[in-house]
């Protein structure tokens, strides 16, 4: 009887897994399908249909499906600047032989008055009208009706007599009650966007404004929300890959849609792992962005990439992703487990390069479409033909590069056990000192300070100093960078000038961040170093910022060809500085990091040293 109990309890689980996995509805694109996105000026901004494109190439990298964004600019259910109704579907539709259809028309339509019948019942039979005309150009179709994305009411006063979203929102009643009824596809970007503005609304005001600034066109933060809604009702999965690993058994126990190999658990753990899909490439620098993913619940709706790892020692541990340092973690961190997707990765990275090529390629289509083929139309010009070919051309070659950039690829993971100082590089930095000696590093044999050879590390702490009295010199990283940020802890003795150089040659000629630690001196401003006609720029109350006789934080950025540097001291920023040109010697556009000893006597402290600790750095696109 035992026996057929313990049967019976298993037979419930697998009936209940079974019932769950038909619960998941499948995904509504399939291989072979051609999407034309439709609709007005929001369409038109090609950014919710390009953030559902990326989505579809990363999360789905082996499915062959093609993407149109065909929105104009004021249309209303009758048509616009692009021409009537009819011309527009053929033109812009039907064309393209699509399998799959979406429309988003209202915004224009009700007339950004409060609710009028007659407006209402215009907009009905304009719609119904045009859904019937689609159908016919182009039959194979399958077609979702998009309730309409919202008119901002809730950062800003309703409209007088009533409000306008409300008249979007009956819009999209009818449009619910349309699909029903002709067995079309619905999705809502009206209601999910209002929730995520209400909740970013009580988190800040202000930011939240931003989420759609004209009260009409989202920014880039409202689309991604816009586009969550879109994937929700195809039924998109939520998982990129989830991983949770046993470290004291040394096994894994979930690897969800990746491969994982090569797993050690010796001092730290290591494996292989290749998942089947990228993270939404979604931009959590920006700040209106970030306020929007929180308050939809974003990426634990769409994009979750689990790792969790039990029976670790306790301790702080790097995790390290094909040598990228991506975060520093407590052994209980990482066994409650981490969203990746919300990590500086290099499954980040590659989402972000699918995605620019999304944003290249449909520019090419849009210049196409909406620089040579409408306007030149009625011109009859042979060279228009020819044009648009080069560009079809060009847009089937930047496809195929956006396919293959999708393809996920094996990445090399590492926890690394760290010390509590080493847990304080920030996540996304990758350390260049290791703290017991200065491999990646050379010292400069060529540098006007002299070539002291005394850096040595003292006890985790890399420290320069003059030897002998007078020589200086500077101790430069092996690799050189382009646009970077660096990241250091530093403590020098009071009376030793040095500086944190950018973008240097092997003699020491670079951008400068000054680290004056003197009487009469200044830290974190900027300074051409041996470079000619550079303006400098002196920090006047840096004592402010800065902690005497304490490690102190500096953290610096460069970047573009006609350099910019900003500085960051303990935190806040100091400096932003722009050049006026690429004074770097012969025009370089790259070079190492480097630190300096400064030469002389008269602002050097003999015997003083200059001391850093946990230098890391994060490169930029």
């Amino acid at each position: 009887m035992r026996a057929m109990r313990i049967t019976g309890r298993v037979l419930v689980v697998l009936t209940m897994l079974a019932c769950a996995a038909l619960a998941q509805p499948a995904f509504y694109l399939k291989s072979g399908d051609r999407v034309v996105f439709y609709g007005d000026s929001i369409t038109d901004q090609r950014l919710y249909t390009t953030f559902v494109e990326t989505f579809v190439r990363t999360r789905y990298p082996q499915l062959d499906v093609s993407f149109v964004h065909s929105g104009w600019g004021g249309d209303r259910v009758t048509g616009g600047g692009g021409g009537p109704i009819g011309l527009r579907l053929r033109r812009d539709v039907a064309v393209y032989k699509p399998t799959v259809v979406t429309i988003m028309l209202g915004m224009n339509d009700g007339r950004y008055r409060p609710f009028d019948q007659t407006v209402f019942d215009w907009y009905k039979t304009g719609f119904e009208s045009m859904v019937q005309d689609l159908k016919s150009l182009a039959p194979a179709a399958r077609i979702t009706l998009i309730r309409p994305s919202p008119y901002d009411e809730v950062t800003r006063p309703a409209m007088a007599g009533g409000g306008y979203n409300p008249v979007l929102v009956k819009f999209g009643d009818l449009l619910q009650e349309m699909a029903a009824k002709q067995s079309m596809q619905v999705a809502d970007l009206n209601g999910p966007v209002v929730k995520m503005l209400e909740r970013a609304q009580a988190t800040n005001a202000d930011l939240a404004a931003r989420i759609i600034p004209d009260r009409v066109h989202p920014g880039a933060a409202g689309h991604l929300i816009m586009a969550a809604a879109l994937l929700d009702s195809w039924g998109a999965p939520g998982v990129v890959s989830e991983v949770e690993i046993d470290a004291k058994g040394a096994k894994v126990v979930v690897g969800k849609n990746t491969a994982i190999s090569g797993l050690s658990a010796s001092n730290g753990v290591s494996w292989s792992q290749t998942d089947q899909a990228l993270p939404m490439p979604v931009d959590l620098n920006d700040a209106a962005t970030a306020l929007a993913v929180k308050s939809a619940d974003f990426l634990e709706k769409f994009d979750r990439e689990t790792l969790k790892v039990s029976g670790l020692k306790p301790g702080h541990y790097a995790l390290r992703i094909d040598g990228l340092q991506v975060g520093v973690f407590t052994a209980e961190q990482l066994g409650e487990g981490l969203n990746l997707a919300a990590w500086p990765t290099p499954m980040m990275k590659q989402a972000n390069e699918v995605h620019a090529l999304t944003m290249k390629r449909t520019g090419i289509h849009n210049t196409r479409w909406r620089t040579i083929e409408v306007p030149l139309e009625a011109d009859h010009l042979a060279g228009a033909k020819a044009a648009m070919d080069a560009l079809d051309a060009l847009d089937t070659e930047l496809d195929a590069k956006q396919r293959a950039a999708a393809i996920p690829v094996a990445r090399k993971y590492e926890l690394v056990p760290v010390t509590a100082d080493e847990a304080r590089i920030p996540a996304g930095f990758t350390p260049i000192f290791n703290g017991k000696d200065t491999t990646g590093w050379h010292i400069s044999t060529t540098n006007h300070h002299g070539t002291t050879p005394d850096w040595h590390v003292e006890n985790g702490v890399l420290v320069g100093m003059q030897n002998p009295v007078g020589k200086g010199g500077i101790l430069l990283t092996d690799k050189k960078y382009k646009n970077f940020e660096v990241y250091l802890e530093l403590n020098p003795d009071w009376g030793c000038d040095g500086g944190l150089f950018l973008r240097s040659n092997e003699r020491g000629e670079a951008y400068q961040v000054m680290i004056d630690y003197r009487d009469g001196g200044t830290l974190g401003g900027v300074y051409g170093e041996r470079l000619k006609d550079v303006t400098s720029l002196s920090i006047k109350d840096w004592e402010k910022y800065y902690k005497r006789g304490e490690w102190n934080v500096i953290k610096a950025r460069i970047e573009g060809e006609i350099p910019r540097i900003s500085v960051w001291m303990n935190g806040t920023l100091v400096t932003q500085w722009s050049d006026v040109a690429n004074h770097s010697v012969d025009g370089a556009l790259d070079g190492m990091i480097a630190v300096q000893v400064h030469g002389g006597t008269q602002i050097w402290k003999e015997g003083g040293k200059q001391k850093f600790r946990n230098i890391a750095v994060r490169e930029l696109p």
